[in-house]
């Protein structure tokens, strides 16, 4: 485990958004994958088609966007780890969290070729309890991380939290949120 967490640290320096490019795309392949295996029970049903989209939204849109947003927001904050510094930018990380939701819906919707009026409905009817729940989950991950969590480690172990959000998110943005019950996953859409 050390000579992979090595390897993946010295890459890392090198190759920052093609690791976390990487790292994203498996998430991704995860997260749909407990999505149709566990709350949608599909077995031998699963939709490989959605998984490798999944995978390339992540990997292309998702990864690239949230590592260009964590260094944007060290050279904005700085790289002090106390928590004032932690907390605005956290706040500021999240005030994007539309853009990263609404970017995957409207993306994974382009690439099953739905229709432009499909996909503003699905933004005007399940984007704001998509972004309700990512601010549930990712207010305190991303608060710890940047207490905690060096830049060049950010984005892998955000990445575990990463597991239950694309379970959630691929789940939503294919079923819709009305489709997403407390009793599916869990999550409460309530406030």
């Amino acid at each position: 485990m050390r000579g992979f967490l090595r390897w993946y640290s010295q890459n890392l320096k090198k190759h920052q958004f093609a690791m976390n490019m990487v790292t994203t795309g498996t998430v991704f392949f995860l997260g749909d994958i407990l999505s149709q295996q566990v709350i949608e029970k599909k077995g031998k049903d699963h939709e490989l088609e959605r998984t490798v989209r999944s995978i390339s939204v992540g990997s292309f849109y998702i990864a690239p966007f949230i590592t260009y947003l964590y260094n944007f927001a060290d050279k904005v904050f700085g790289t002090s780890q106390t928590i004032p510094n932690s907390l605005k930018k956290t706040g500021f990380i999240c005030l994007f969290s539309p853009a990263v939701s609404g970017g995957y819906v409207i993306i994974n919707n382009f690439l099953q070729g739905k229709s432009t009026s499909y996909t503003i409905d699905q933004l005007k009817n399940d984007l704001p309890t998509i972004v309700l729940v990512q601010w549930k989950i990712w207010i305190p991950s991303h608060f710890i991380l940047l207490t905690v969590v060096p830049l060049r480690h950010r984005m892998f172990l955000s990445n575990f939290v990463g597991v239950l959000w694309t379970c959630y998110l691929t789940h939503a943005s294919n079923t819709g949120t009305s489709n997403t019950g407390t009793s599916d996953i869990g999550i409460s859409h309530d406030g």
